[in-house]
């Protein structure tokens, strides 16, 4: 099984996958580690790896039975891709609180509002194994691959809504 956790940075993908892995006796891979080890990061952009995306793809194709923690889950085949949901507000306090610059923490907070990380997994990997979390991940995440529903997945909408005044008066 194949396993893609995703979502703008902030939102709990390494914790997440961390405790999935344990759960399932997976192996989790963090994308920026395993890019670094392999030496595919062919740059620097800003405080921001560049990442060599062919020699990743490459490495990641022939491996099974690990759980991808990353917020390019188009890179990877996945059975189940989880894309996890942050409130905005809480978003912008995490990344602040990691001592993101201030325009980023805007760039990625803007990416949330506007279901970013959702639209890309969706344009990359059936919608049927596409699956909007919020809240409790794990819990969420576990009962979804013990008991997949169909009806759950993104295939039948958006569960969230965060394009709202309240949440773009924080990006000014």
């Amino acid at each position: 099984m194949r396993i893609a956790i995703t979502g703008t940075p902030g939102v709990g993908k390494t914790a997440t996958a961390k405790d999935l892995s344990a759960l399932l006796h997976m192996t989790h891979i963090n994308v920026s580690e395993v890019a670094d080890e392999m030496g595919a990061i062919s740059g620097e952009d800003g405080n921001t790896s560049v990442v060599d995306t062919d020699i990743l793809r490459q490495k990641m194709d022939d491996m099974d039975n690990i759980i991808v923690d990353s917020h390019f889950s188009e890179l990877f085949r996945a059975d189940f891709v989880f894309v996890l949901r942050c409130e905005p507000k809480i978003l912008y306090e995490r990344l602040k609180e990691r001592g993101y610059p201030e325009k980023k923490i805007r760039e990625n907070v803007e990416a949330e509002i506007l279901d970013y990380c959702l639209i890309s997994a969706l344009e990359h990997h059936d919608a049927e194994t596409v699956f909007e979390i919020c809240g409790n991940a794990v819990d969420e995440i576990m009962t979804i691959v013990e008991n997949p529903a169909r009806e759950r997945s993104a295939a039948f909408g958006s569960q969230t809504q965060f394009l709202t005044e309240e949440n773009l008066n924080l990006l000014q």
